[in-house]
């Protein structure tokens, strides 16, 4: 059985919550941080991790996660930044106060929960992957401080890896830019898309889907089984990486789409 705990931020729901079972079942203790109770304690009961409430937003907390780990006794060995919250306005749309609010959560919150980490990781050698988005790179419609907050985690953990892959017991940093995952925040995307365009669900996901060379979105377990690769002793010489896990969404061309698809305006 593998030796050590592995902190996972955003553990109660989605790509977090998938990567707290994938890293449960091979035999990790994992501690799921989350700002809701419920879906932590009933993640807890199904898979036997620990739970932390908590708010990456909140530096207090933040603070309180890593004398949480430390009383643990048991080698930090990974972390992994997946706390993160989306709101779909426009740079001219958004406020100062919903800039800040989406920052302080996918960019900030990873950082300043790294930060209070590090001490821990470096005597264990252990490993951190951001949770990033094809959004860090491909600019999404109406999503501006989103894809700024993730492609600047991306930058984040390219610093994090050099400044600690260094000395006795480096700490290796890693990036994974996921495309369409279905998670409930991607259920609550597809059920607005769906209402606009008068689809259900499923037909939305189908939708966003059509230019993904796979055809469908992930499923949270599919990235999740990466990001444990990522931490695993597997990838002890990878370190700075960025991986996609997207299905190939970032190979398309927009500029020959309309020869292989019928594009039609929505408005």
């Amino acid at each position: 059985m593998p030796s050590g705990v592995i902190v996972v931020t955003g553990g109660g729901t989605g790509i977090g919550a998938a990567t707290v079972r994938v890293l449960r079942a091979q035999g990790f203790d994992v501690v799921a941080t989350g700002r809701r109770e419920t879906p932590l304690a009933t993640l807890t009961q199904e898979c036997g991790c620990l739970a932390f409430v908590g708010d990456v937003a909140d530096p207090a907390d933040n603070v309180r996660l890593a004398r949480f780990v430390d009383d643990l006794q048991v080698p930090l060995v990974g972390l992994v930044n997946a706390a993160g919250i989306m709101l779909a306005h426009t740079v001219a749309e958004t406020t100062l106060e919903e800039w800040g609010r989406v920052l302080s959560v996918n960019l900030t919150g990873a950082f300043d929960v790294t930060r209070n980490l590090l001490p821990a990781l470096r005597v264990a050698g252990g490993a951190v992957v951001m949770v990033s988005s094809v959004a860090a790179d491909r600019v999404p419609t109406g999503a501006a401080s989103y894809a700024v907050a993730k492609a600047g985690l991306v930058m984040l953990g390219n610093v994090i890896a050099l400044e600690e892959g260094r000395g006795e017991r480096p700490v290796r940093c890693n990036i994974v830019n996921p495309g369409w995952t279905r998670t409930e925040m991607a259920d609550a995307e597809m059920d607005e898309l769906g209402e606009v365009i008068g689809l259900s669900r499923e037909a939305a996901y189908q939708e966003v889907a059509k230019l993904v060379p796979l055809g469908r979105p992930a499923r949270a377990d599919e990235v999740a089984s990466v990001i444990a690769f990522l931490l695993s002793d597997a990838a002890s010489y990878v370190n700075g990486a960025t991986v996609s896990i997207d299905g190939g969404h970032r190979l398309v061309d927009v500029g020959v789409v309309p020869i292989d698809y019928v594009v039609t305006p929505r408005g």
